[in-house]
């Protein structure tokens, strides 16, 4: 499979995507593997959901920095 593939069939994450994962895990106390296992319709990868864990915990917001975004092609 193509990295092109890979990245056409997943999903972005929405903002209300973020902000039910983020109160999952600090209101309910789940784990990545709880919230996969409840919420199966949002296809959510374990990778994709551990690392958004991780930068929240690391800085307290879901929202991504002015300029964090891919660079644009010139």
């Amino acid at each position: 499979m193509s990295d092109d593939t890979l990245h056409s069939s997943m999903t972005p994450l929405t903002v209300e995507d973020q902000l039910l994962i983020k109160t999952s895990q600090t209101e309910n106390d789940w784990t990545v593997e709880k919230m996969i296992t409840e919420l199966p319709a949002r296809q959510w990868k374990w990778h994709m959901l551990f690392d958004l864990l991780r930068i929240t915990e690391s800085t307290g917001f879901t929202e991504r920095l002015s300029g964090s975004d891919r660079r644009r092609s010139e």
